[in-house]
């Protein structure tokens, strides 16, 4: 059986998820855009 190994690039999906959805912040303005871009 051959092994496979799948490498994914998660900072790429990251920025993606970070400027699909207009600026979003905490109560204490940390930025939460790639938090709920992966929702």
């Amino acid at each position: 059986m051959t092994q496979r190994l799948v490498l994914v690039d998660g900072s790429g999906f990251i920025f993606r998820a970070f400027h699909a959805l207009p600026p979003m912040t905490r109560d204490d303005g940390t930025p939460v855009n790639a938090v709920f871009g992966f929702c």
